[in-house]
């Protein structure tokens, strides 16, 4: 009984040997390590067979199957063969892949298969690499309506923030920067919050203007889809008149004068006709 024990243990020993992983990927090389929507990356691999004989016919694919996977071989398919590595080498293998134009930003994982024939047995071996696909957030900030015209109006100024990127905008806040030029009304931040791509958002800030100013001036911050942190300003262009200007540009109109008094006459008219009919009742 202890001898076939024995034997049965010295064969789990032995066929962990002939099954050992003999090819480990000692390497691996992307260029450039961030791939944008619609370019290539090129990934190097480095291969060493560390078992104790000579490895034919190695076969190394990336499993591009996933529809999750926004990835296209160039120039080759995604599976090349390498004619034999011997014991203790070292060989390199390389893929280009194309990213599709409409990539969502973010981290993909790459399955890799890799089988060769070792001891008259077929074994296969599996791991991940990892592509960042990276977009530029593009994030268009403009006045989409104003209130205001001219000094000492208050109003509502609302600034327009549109998501133009592939990739969503998060956690979006803005400042207004306190000028000598204007009065905050309102708060002077607002936290906006996320904005999915071909989207907007907006805010209104309540204000009036002291005197004359001819950009608005806004602090932004927000992150991309891989968590990193922008902070960004802007001015704003803004067009404001003094009320003389405004009266020019036919944006107010002048009241003439005349009018007040035409208006007080006929007031003092209808008092002095009603206390005259008033009176006559009295008497009768």
């Amino acid at each position: 009984m202890k001898k076939f024990i024995l034997l049965l243990f010295s064969m789990v020993i032995l066929a962990s040997f002939v099954y050992a992983d003999s090819i480990s990927i000692e390497a691996v090389r992307i260029e450039p390590k961030e791939i944008e929507p619609g370019n290539t990356a090129k990934i190097t691999l480095e291969l060493q067979n560390q078992g104790d004989k000579d490895l034919k016919g190695v076969k190394v694919a990336l499993d591009l199957s996933s529809v999750d996977l926004p990835f296209i071989p160039v120039d080759s398919a995604a599976q090349k063969i390498i004619d034999k590595i011997n014991e203790d080498d070292f060989e390199s293998i390389s893929f280009t892949l194309t990213a599709s134009p409409d990539a969502a930003p973010k981290i993909y994982k790459i399955p890799i298969i890799i089988s060769y024939i070792q001891n008259d047995i077929l074994i296969t071996q599996s791991s991940v690499i990892g592509l960042e696909v990276k977009s530029l957030p593009i994030l268009e900030v403009a006045i989409e309506e104003n209130e205001i015209y001219k000094l000492n109006q208050q109003g509502e100024i609302t600034i327009r923030f549109v998501n133009k990127g592939l990739g969503s905008i998060k956690f979006l806040s803005v400042k207004l920067s306190k000028n000598k030029a204007y009065e905050i009304l309102s708060s002077d931040s607002f936290y906006v919050g996320n904005i999915d791509p071909d989207d907007f958002e907006t805010v209104n800030f309540k204000l009036n203007f002291n005197s004359k100013l001819s950009k608005l001036p806004i602090q932004i911050e927000y992150r991309d889809s891989n968590n990193k942190l922008y902070k960004k300003s802007y001015e704003l262009p803004i067009t404001l008149y003094t009320q003389e200007e405004a009266y020019k540009l036919g944006l107010d109109k002048k009241t003439n004068p005349f009018t007040y008094i035409i208006i007080a006459i006929v007031i003092i008219v209808l008092i002095f006709i009603f206390r005259r009919r008033k009176r006559k009742k009295l008497n009768k």
